[in-house]
């Protein structure tokens, strides 16, 4: 199955009104014994050229036919990147065993004071 893109009788259409057109041209400068084959001959390559022709005019056409483009949306858009926000000075490890639990040991079991101790531990240094 041949798949031009197109109807297959649109190209019969194309090729009979250029052979026909083509016969008409050659008609009264070639003998009659040669009309035909070289009607035969160029309509094909008169088919090819007027394929040729039309992508031409139609590639040097299409900037005309498409659709305007707004200037201002082409253009990147500039987003302020975030700035990073100032970060707190990190507190030494000797400020944080203040609030270690060995402060009160009497009011909290050893196990959680541990538990505790290592929350707050990881805690501290994240900010």
């Amino acid at each position: 199955m041949l798949n031009l893109g197109y109807p297959l009788w649109l190209l019969a259409a194309v090729l009979v009104v250029l052979g026909a057109l083509t016969f008409y041209v050659l008609r009264g400068r070639v003998s009659d014994g040669l009309l035909v084959p070289l009607t035969v001959a160029l309509t094909p390559v008169s088919v090819v050229l007027v394929v040729a022709v039309a992508v031409l005019i139609s590639s040097l056409l299409s900037p005309f036919y498409e659709a305007p483009s707004d200037g201002l949306r082409e253009k990147p858009q500039n987003t302020p990147t975030a700035t990073p926000e100032p970060t707190a000075p990190t507190t030494s490890p000797s400020a944080t065993p203040s609030a270690s639990p060995s402060a009160s040991p009497s009011a909290v079991p050893s196990a959680s004071a541990t538990a505790t101790g290592s929350a707050t531990a990881t805690a501290s240094p994240s900010p």
